[in-house]
């Protein structure tokens, strides 16, 4: 079985997207998100909840927010 932080990456990955973006959105230091990716720290419930929202697509921005 995968860990979350292993989902998250081949997510990433799989979208292209940087590793800096996914930790300004859950609010986590992008040392401390690299810590995370290896397995050496724990995320903040906050920052686990913000996690799942990201994996659900939160992350993205409508076509409305676009054009504001």
């Amino acid at each position: 079985m995968e860990t979350l932080s292993q989902v998250v990456q081949k997510y990433l990955e799989a979208n292209g997207i940087e590793d800096r973006f996914f930790a300004d959105f859950i609010g986590c230091g992008r040392t401390k998100c690299s810590l995370w990716f290896k397995g050496k720290k724990r995320l903040t419930p906050e920052q686990l909840r913000k996690t799942h929202e990201f994996l659900a697509g939160k992350h993205l921005k409508s076509l409305d927010e676009i054009m504001k």
